[in-house]
């Protein structure tokens, strides 16, 4: 017996339904990603840029240090 298309949709839809579930959920999971990769890299940013500016406050320190030592003797 032949199946009408209407039956055959129909005895289809389940699988079809979770096909989509699964793609709708792949997609999100890829823009999570995208945004978890650009947050990590404003952070490596941020803190690369940090590093610097406590490099250059540890030499105006060690400069400070050395004048005051200077000064006492």
């Amino acid at each position: 017996m032949m199946q009408s298309l209407g039956d055959m949709l129909i005895s289809w839809a389940p699988m079809l339904l979770l096909i989509g579930v699964w793609v709708f959920f792949a997609q999100r999971a890829q823009r999570a990603q995208q945004k978890q990769q650009d947050y990590m890299a404003v952070v490596q940013t941020y803190v690369s840029e940090h590093i610097a500016e406590t490099q250059r406050i540890g030499r105006s320190l060690e400069r400070i240090a050395s004048a005051l030592e200077h000064r006492q003797s």
